[in-house]
């Protein structure tokens, strides 16, 4: 992290501290004249307090846009996901190849060629894997190239996946802030996926050459001219799998059938030799014929010796025959649709299987469905079914997944035909309206340049229109545009900048999916009232101010998303609660100002909770409210079949936004007992739990039976200024993998253990105790002393932590006893500044009453820590050990450890810090050390070579 940074973070919880304070100030409610009179003049000095706090936060805000908080690693590789492969020997020569080119300094782009579905991809991403894990590169990233290059596009994945923020809309000055980035890596290793032209990588701002000579890039196509237009000093072909080769691949995607059963075995060879030796052929007709009889083996020959495929520019006739008959041997026609549905996304793009649920759902594809929970379990049975397949593919991002672009080619060719009636013309820079759409059902046109639709369409059969992000092109959509779309179901619109729907929309009187997501300018939904037949409206971060009551006209409304509306400001009155079979609601970063009980008056106010709460029918919900008696004793609700929630209830304004990576979550402000017994019941059920306020003890939040917090992942207290300790009653957490606790005042412990607390809970949990905790983040905490009250943790408590940051704990001395030490077998990270009493990290009580007499000979204990990667001790000014044995004769020594993981040290004004607890031979995949350069020569070591190992690792800095 960088000094600026440090220092912006620390300015950040001085402000936070002093508000929280003001706060109280303002509760005190102070009064003169014995009590009968506001006291005017404290009142006073309280507003031009809060004046000048809100221009600190505002100042606080502008100046926390930094263009680097440090220099962050990209996804590992190995978090990739990559396709089917295997090193058969047909490909070790191209990986070798590849490899001995990657080790030649002399050698910047290498380019990898071959067919299309040959492998290209799956071999390199092997390759920088493997790479990777033997220490050639410190980061590699992988950037998808596309038929159709859009070098904003190409940045904006790299800004992802480097961790950056590229905010300037301008191609050059986006591609000046990514070169400046990339050169900041001393080694990299790049895969630029895909090419299918030259491309310009100066002005992507990609270093090549002289430029960065540490940056190598390995870019994949399926025309060798085009490594000779990139100048790669490599270039290397993929070539077809051999036959014994390929039916090795072929047997083990088949089963053990091919290999048990003659006859089949006898067809499955001819059928593997049809593929032709092509991964992505061998691979998905493999998994189509998986489990069948003799009978679809046989058929499936014919099939392919016959077949007479489409002319597909760049795709081998073979491929398509092959994944034609992986199409054909889908067994369901719920999952063709859905297969075919998945080549009207962007080539390449990551597909949300959410959007495909609503394209699918409008056009009433799920059948024998109840409710939309099941339509949702049948979409991801289906989806899965076509990864099994190999027809899609896994995503690196959640919820999504990826088609490769030759089956896009073949999905696109398939769904083209009269009986699907698709029309695909994606991202491929159209101008205007298509013509000739007369035996149309389904026309995607997203991603291109069209500005101007025409007055009346005749397209009589269309039942979905993708017509989104045309961005800044189509503002107006002409009023009789949809006189003639009276079979529309499926309309997308997302991202254009229309204003308004043209009154033709009521024509399309059996729509049932309407997406208007990102469309800032909308102002007029009037014609909503006429589609009553609308199941699904996605109003998400679209620019609506006021909810439209015609919202309330559609009986029949299923899905409501309001998600990122910030300009919502209110929601009429009598609306929400005509929505009778409403099944989910988003209104996440939405409107908030919801009334505890309904009251009418000039037009001007609000909903209330309660007609959110008369939606029994809900199963997902996410709503924020700012009125904390929403959650008052006697209020009710009939959620009990939610089954998916997110629920922030508060009265605070915070800069700091949440982010709720582990499913259900509740952020709650608690300032009075009891609370209702339905927030109890979603506490229950949450996996991420935010509490601020009153919250005296963790226990009382339990239900009334006692149950624990079973599916608790995560959880965060902030600002409960009552809590001494933190009771963890192991039934209560056995499964919390994150903790965090900040800004509480009389705070002592966090963790409290009795002797027999286990036995005593008569539950099945994990032992030891705090087990599956992973992070622990504990910040400003002013009267924090230990960790851990009570007696000694037992072994293996906190066993799976890796990671620990304490930050401003100023009454802490100690952070770990040496059996506490013991147990942090898995801790990559620690991370400790601000804390000003801080003397000792591991305490010297008894520290090597256990050692062995070897280890005692070598000063050695080898088990503290073994896996630490990374420490950071900043502003620590009474710091003068890490590690000290006192022995019974009153005397003491340094302990050195052994460190056999640490890659990084960050110290910084620990001035009373004159020794580490490094030996010889300690810390041998030491990478940097980052501190003052004066305060690491005035360092006192065991041995002169241990100064000698790390002075060229030294990184001076702040």
């Amino acid at each position: 992290m960088s000094g600026e940074v440090q220092l912006w973070l620390q300015e950040v919880v001085n402000t936070e501290r002093e508000v929280s304070r003001f706060d109280d100030g303002v509760k005190e409610n102070k009064r003169c004249f014995k009590g009968w009179c506001p006291d005017l003049g404290y009142h006073y000095s309280l507003g031009k307090q809060a004046k000048k706090k809100m221009a600190d936060v505002d100042d606080l805000l502008k100046r926390g846009n930094f263009n680097r908080v440090s220099i962050p690693r990209p996804p590992s590789l190995e978090s990739m996901p990559v396709g089917e492969f295997e090193a058969f020997e047909s490909a070790k020569s191209v990986m070798d190849q590849v490899k001995k080119a990657l080790k030649d300094e002399r050698i910047n782009i290498i380019g990898v060629y071959g067919m299309g579905g040959v492998g290209k991809t799956t071999l390199v991403e092997h390759i920088a894997k493997q790479s990777k894990s033997e220490k050639l590169y410190d980061v590699v990233v992988k950037v998808t190239v596309s038929q159709n290059q859009d070098l904003k596009r190409i940045q904006g994945e790299l800004e992802e996946k480097l961790g950056m923020q590229l905010k300037e809309e301008n191609v050059e000055a986006r591609a000046s802030r990514l070169l400046d980035r990339l050169k900041q890596e001393k080694r990299m290793l790049l895969i630029l996926d895909d090419l299918w032209d030259r491309l310009d990588l100066t002005k992507a701002g990609i270093p090549f050459g002289d430029s960065h000579k540490g940056c190598q890039i390995i870019m994949t196509t399926r025309d060798k001219y085009v490594c000779i237009a990139m100048n790669c000093q490599e270039m290397i072909e993929v070539q077809l799998l051999s036959e014994e080769d390929s039916w090795d691949l072929f047997k083990e995607k088949a089963g053990n059938v091919v290999e048990t059963d003659d006859e089949v075995q006898s067809l499955a060879r001819n059928v593997a030799k049809e593929c032709k030796g092509l991964p992505l052929a061998i691979v998905t007709v493999a998994s189509a014929l998986k489990g069948k009889g003799s009978s679809v083996w046989s058929n499936a020959l014919q099939e392919l010796r016959r077949s007479s495929p489409k002319n597909i520019k760049d795709v081998d006739k073979k491929v398509y025959s092959s994944l034609e008959l992986s199409y054909n041997y889908i067994e369901s026609e719920e999952a063709k649709l859905c297969f075919l549905f998945c080549c009207v996304f962007p080539e390449d793009n990551n597909i949300h299987v959410d959007k495909l649920f609503l394209y699918m759902t409008g056009e009433r594809v799920f059948k024998d469905v109840d409710n939309f929970k099941e339509a949702r379990d049948r979409m991801n049975t289906l989806v899965d079914k076509l990864k099994d397949s190999c027809l899609l593919l896994n995503s690196d991002k959640r919820g999504c997944v990826k088609m490769h672009d030759v089956v896009r080619d073949v999905a696109i060719s398939i769904a083209s035909r009269r009986e699907h009636g698709f029309v695909v013309k994606v991202g491929v820079q159209l101008g205007e309206w298509p013509e000739k759409l007369e035996q149309c059902k389904r026309l995607s046109l997203m991603k291109n340049y069209i500005r101007v639709l025409p007055e009346q369409p005749i397209c009589p059969n269309l039942q979905t229109l993708l017509l989104q992000q045309n961005i800044g092109y189509l503002k107006g959509i002409p009023n009789n545009f949809f006189q003639q779309m009276t079979e529309l179901l499926v309309l997308d619109l997302r991202g254009t900048a229309i204003s308004s729907l043209p009154p033709s929309l009521s024509c399309s009187s059996n729509l049932r999916t309407l997406c208007l997501d990102g469309c800032w300018y909308l102002n007029n939904l009037s014609p909503l009232k006429e589609l009553v037949n609308l199941e699904i409206l996605s109003l998400k971060e679209s620019g609506i101010e006021e909810l439209p009551i015609e919202i309330g006209d559609l009986a029949n409304l299923k899905l409501l998303d309001l998600t990122g509306t910030r300009r919502l400001k209110r929601v009429p009155p009598n609306v929400i609660s005509k929505l009778r079979k409403l099944e989910e609601l988003y209104m996440r970063n939405s409107f908030k100002m919801w009334e505890v009980r309904g009251s009418s008056g000039d037009g001007s106010n609000n909903a209330s909770f309660d007609e959110v709460a008369s939606l029994s029918w809900l199963t997902v919900l996410y709503i924020e409210v700012a009125d904390l008696k929403c959650i008052s004793p006697d209020f009710s609700v009939p959620w009990e079949n939610l089954t998916k929630f997110g629920m922030r209830v508060s009265d605070d304004w915070e800069y700091k936004v949440y982010m709720h990576d582990f499913g259900n979550y509740m952020d709650i402000k608690i300032m009075s007992y009891p609370i209702c017994k339905w927030v109890k019941v979603l506490l229950g059920s949450s996996e991420d739990i935010v509490l601020k306020g009153v919250c005296t003890n963790i226990t009382h939040l339990l239900d009334d039976e006692g149950r624990g917090f079973n599916n608790l992942k995560s959880l965060t207290l902030k600002y409960c200024h009552e809590m001494e300790h933190i009771a963890f009653p192991p039934i209560a957490f056995g499964r919390l993998q994150r903790l965090s606790i900040s800004f509480m005042d009389k705070l002592e412990e966090v963790f409290e253990y009795e002797e027999g607390m286990i036995e005593k809970s008569h539950a099945i949990i994990p032992t030891p105790p705090l087990s599956t905790l992973e992070e622990i983040y504990l910040c400003v905490l002013p009267k924090l002393t230990s960790l851990w009250k009570g007696v000694m943790p037992p072994t293996g408590t906190l066993c799976n932590l890796k990671k620990l940051t304490v930050w401003e704990c100023d009454s802490l001395t100690c952070l770990f006893s040496p059996v506490l030490a013991r147990n942090l077998q898995q801790l990559e990270e620690l991370d400790i500044e601000f804390c000003s009493k801080m003397e000792k990290i591991i305490s010297d009580e008894e520290m090597m009453i256990s050692a062995s007499e070897e280890e005692q000979e070598l000063g050695v204990v080898n088990k503290l820590l073994p896996r630490l990667k990374a420490i950071e001790l900043s502003k620590l000014p009474k710091l003068w050990s890490l590690c000290y044995h006192r022995n019974n004769r009153g005397g003491g020594s340094h302990v050195s450890l052994d460190f056999p993981s640490l890659e990084s040290i960050v110290v910084y004004d620990c001035f009373n810090l004159k020794r580490l607890p490094l030996g010889p031979q300690s810390a041998p995949k030491l990478k940097s050390f980052e501190g003052a350069e004066a305060w690491f020569e005035a360092l006192e070591w065991e041995d002169e070579g241990i100064k000698s190992r790390l002075q060229p690792l030294l990184l001076p800095g702040k």
